[in-house]
C-alpha cells in the first residue's frame, strides 16, 4: 500500500466522522446552523389568561423576523403559544416553548403561576404568595402590621441585589408573629399581618419595584403579593371599619437605643416648637394626616403629647422618639418612615394612618423573652392609642 493511498483513506475517514459527530447530539442546530437565542429565557406568568411575547435572536445578537419562526409548546394545557411567539397562560405550570428556525432550534422555559384568592376576613387563614416568599395573616381588628425586611430565605432563582440596602432587620419576621399572638391574647381578636420571608438580599419591598427587586421577575412577583395583601388589608379596614391604623416594622443599629416612631416628619422638623408644628403644614405632610383632620386634635398632640405613642410607650418603659420626654431626635440618626408608610399612610389618600416602628436591638430584639416583652407592651399601647383617638378598637367594642 502506497503512502499517498494511506494517507487518502485517513483524510476520508476523519470527513466522515466529523459528518457523523455533526449529525449527532441534541444542540437543536444542524451542520452550519445559527445558534438562537430565545429572550427571555425563563418567564413568569401571573394568572390564567395573561400573555407575553417571546423573541428570537441569533448568538451573534442578530434579530430574526418572529413570523418566520415556527413556534410550538411542550404543554400547551399550561401555557400555548401563537404565531410570532405570543405566549397565553392556560393553567398553573410549566411548560417549555421552542423556537425554531432556519435549521436551528431554541427553548425558553414559561411557568405560570395561578395566585391565591384572598378572603381578607378568614381570621385565622394564611395565605401564601408563590412558593411562600409572602405571607398573609388576616384579622378582625383595624390594625395592619408589616414585616418587609426580617425574611431569611434566599433561593437561587432570584438573584442578589447589587445595589441598595441589603442588611436583614434580625428577628422583626419572628417579632411580628410574637405581636400577632400577643394581640389575640389580649383582645382574641387579631390584626391583618403581612410578611416577607425572603431576605433582604433578595428583596426589599420598602422600595419602589425597581430597587427592590431588580430586574428579577420572581422577586418582582414577590413584591406584588407583598403589596397586594396590604393594599386588601386597607380596603377591608376602611370599608368594614372606616378607619384604622398601619404599621410598618423595622430594626435600626443607631448608636442610642430607644424605639423611633417615623411619620413622615424629618427630625429637623421635630426640632420645631409644638406651636410651629400645628400652625405650618406638616400634618398635611405626614402619615397620620387623616387621623388629625378626624380628630381636630393637634398634630403635635398626636406626634410627642401625652397620649402619643412615644408617650404611651415611655409609660411602658420604652424610650422613644419623639415623645414627651424626647420631643426630638436632636441631631442623632432617625428613621422618619419610607415607602410603605408614604404609600399606606394617609397622607396621599384613605382613612388608614400608619407609622414606621423601628426598633433597636438589644433588650427588644434580641431574645425571645424580650420579644415577647416588647410584644405585650405593643399591643396594649395600640389598643390605648386607638381607644383614644379612633374611639374604637375591639371588634363590637
Amino acid at each position: 500500500m502506497s503512502e499517498h493511498s494511506s494517507t487518502w483513506r485517513d483524510t476520508v475517514g476523519i470527513l466522515l466522522l466529523a459528518l457523523l459527530v455533526a449529525g449527532c447530539g441534541d444542540s437543536g442546530t444542524g451542520q452550519g446552523a445559527v445558534v438562537l437565542v430565545v429572550g427571555p429565557s425563563s418567564t413568569l406568568m401571573v394568572g390564567i389568561g395573561s400573555f407575553t411575547t417571546l423573541t428570537v435572536s441569533t448568538e451573534a445578537g442578530n434579530f430574526v423576523d418572529p413570523g418566520e419562526v415556527d413556534w410550538s409548546s411542550a404543554a400547551p394545557g399550561v401555557a400555548t403559544v401563537a404565531d410570532r411567539g405570543l405566549v397565553r397562560a392556560q393553567a398553573g405550570g410549566i411548560a417549555h416553548i421552542t423556537a425554531r428556525w432556519s435549521g436551528s432550534s431554541a427553548t425558553a422555559l414559561i411557568e405560570v403561576w395561578i395566585p391565591v384568592e384572598v378572603d381578607p376576613s378568614a381570621d385565622g387563614t394564611s395565605f401564601l404568595g408563590r412558593k411562600g416568599y409572602v405571607e398573609y395573616l388576616p384579622g378582625t381588628l383595624p390594625f395592619i402590621l408589616s414585616a418587609p425586611h426580617g425574611g431569611a430565605l434566599t433561593p437561587a432563582e432570584i438573584p442578589d441585589r447589587t445595589f441598595g440596602v441589603t442588611l436583614t432587620d434580625r428577628n422583626t419576621e419572628r417579632m411580628a408573629e410574637q405581636i400577632r399572638d400577643a394581640f389575640i391574647a389580649r383582645t382574641e381578636a387579631a390584626p391583618h399581618v403581612i410578611i416577607s420571608r425572603l431576605a433582604r438580599i433578595k428583596l426589599d419591598p420598602n422600595r419602589e419595584i425597581v430597587e427592590a427587586a431588580q430586574g428579577s421577575p420572581f422577586a418582582e412577583n414577590a413584591w406584588d403579593e407583598f403589596h397586594g395583601f396590604i393594599e386588601t388589608a386597607r380596603a377591608w379596614v376602611e370599608n368594614e371599619l372606616g378607619s384604622g391604623l398601619y404599621v410598618d416594622l423595622h430594626g435600626h443599629g443607631h448608636e442610642v437605643n430607644r424605639l423611633e416612631l417615623g411619620y413622615l416628619t424629618s427630625g429637623t422638623d421635630l426640632d420645631v416648637s409644638n406651636g410651629v408644628l400645628d400652625a405650618g403644614n406638616f400634618a398635611a405632610t405626614s402619615s397620620l394626616k387623616a387621623l388629625v383632620q378626624s380628630t381636630g386634635g393637634s398634630f403635635s398632640e398626636l406626634l410627642r403629647g401625652s397620649t402619643s405613642l412615644g408617650a404611651l410607650l415611655t409609660d411602658e418603659g420604652v424610650p422613644a422618639v419623639p415623645s414627651p420626654a424626647d420631643p426630638t431626635p436632636a441631631g442623632a440618626p432617625y428613621f422618619s418612615g419610607g415607602f410603605n408608610i408614604a404609600r399606606y399612610g394617609s397622607r396621599d389618600r384613605g382613612t388608614v394612618s400608619g407609622v414606621q416602628f423601628e426598633l433597636h436591638f438589644p433588650g427588644m430584639r434580641d431574645t425571645e423573652g424580650n420579644r415577647a416583652l416588647f410584644s405585650q407592651r405593643f399591643a396594649r399601647v395600640i389598643e390605648a392609642f386607638m381607644t383614644e383617638h379612633y374611639g374604637f378598637f375591639r371588634p363590637g367594642g
